[in-house]
């Protein structure tokens, strides 16, 4: 089997410098690491748009050039070395940048500002070029102005948060933002084909506390959607109404085991690409929880959980060929790679890197 590029990023507070390039061999499980491929600061997440070759990286900071903001850069990636180059940047119109996503037209780049609670659209001007760029943002809600917090946990929900943006895997009609700190999934309508403006149009509410953070969609059941929810350390199965723009409740679950009592935060979620298992990282717990997703419901039955061989599991992704899941252990500083097992949905683990923090892991395939 050709080996597969995978990008691995995180905080640049201690040693590392950035984005680094490794190289995933999908018989063995094996990541080799290989270069630097760009310099960056705090590129705490950071999706790809393979369409233009490009890579679009979170600054999570909260100044960029003397304003209250985070910033964006862009990159391009050499296909021979794989190295990215930086094309330029922007600011990201509030603190903290933590997520972003990338329409399926290459029109669109939209970012989710965690301490700003604000999300930012920006254009991506001649889309398709290896030579786009990023445009200044073009609007830019936020949920401060628009929606309540809800202290359920007071620290942590004082004020909005946006943690994660989405689009819905059909038209890409309706934008989501997961807001921990008012316990809120807001849809919005987003005018993809002209303006790019956003303008919310219905919000699903959590029960207070819940702090959701990251979504998946089903992949054979469109309309079926899963929230993990960082504070209260659940999944949340959701139905999405796409005639109404609504997301209504079909089930809520812990993702840890009973008698876990210590402090724990949820974090990454995802689906396996035969739709068989969703998995869920739970951080203080440090393991992987397994459901499995019944076939016709679309409703969670708990399988049991894996260690992810070290502490503070942030992100974690399934490679392209949908046999391994690929684990960050932030506060251990390692990369673990797991097996999976198509019939059960449960994790071996083949191999592991060191690597400083890593809070983000993507393949280029």
């Amino acid at each position: 089997m050709t080996e597969i590029p995978v990008y691995i990023s995180g905080y640049t507070n201690k040693e590392s410098r950035g984005i680094y390039l490794y190289s995933f061999d999908p018989a063995t499980g094996v990541l080799i690491p290989k270069d630097l491929a760009a310099e960056s600061v705090n590129p705490s997440f950071f999706t790809i748009n393979k369409s233009n070759r490009h890579l679009y990286a979170v600054n999570e900071v909260q100044e960029y050039k003397g304003q209250k903001t985070g910033y964006i850069s862009a990159y391009v990636r050499d296909k021979e070395t794989g190295l990215l180059t930086l094309v330029n940047e922007q600011p990201s119109a509030g603190e903290d940048p933590c997520h972003l996503v990338c329409d399926s037209t290459g029109n669109y780049l939209l970012v989710a500002n965690y301490s700003g609670g604000s999300i930012g659209v920006l254009p991506i001007i001649s889309p398709g070029s290896p030579d786009s760029a990023l445009g200044r943002v073009i609007s830019n809600p936020n949920h401060n102005s628009l929606y309540d917090a809800t202290f359920g946990v007071a620290n942590r929900q004082e004020k909005a948060h946006i943690h994660s943006i989405d689009l819905d895997p059909i038209a890409q009609h309706y934008a989501f933002a997961n807001d921990l700190g008012c316990d809120l999934l807001v849809t919005y309508k987003f005018d993809r084909q002209n303006s790019g403006e956003l303008n919310p149009f219905s919000t699903f509410e959590f029960p207070k506390g819940a702090g959701p953070r990251h979504l998946k969609f089903a992949p054979n059941h469109n309309n079926f959607c899963y929230v993990v929810a960082e504070l209260s350390n659940e999944v949340f199965m959701l139905e999405f109404n796409f005639h109404e723009g609504k997301f209504y409740k079909v089930q809520q679950i812990p993702a840890l085991p009973e008698d876990f009592k210590d402090f724990n935060l949820g974090s990454e979620i995802d689906i396996s690409p035969n739709g068989k298992f969703l998995y869920v990282s739970m951080r203080g717990y440090d393991a992987i929880t397994i459901f499995s997703i019944d076939e016709w419901s679309g409703k969670l039955s708990l399988v049991g959980y894996q260690n992810t061989g070290g502490k503070h599991p942030r992100h974690f992704t399934i490679d392209p060929t949908g046999n391994f899941l690929i684990v960050g252990n932030m506060h251990s500083n390692n990369v673990v790679v797991f097996k999976m097992n198509q019939n059960t949905g449960l994790l071996t683990q083949v191999s592991t890197v060191d690597h400083i923090q890593p809070t983000c892991i993507q393949f280029w395939a």
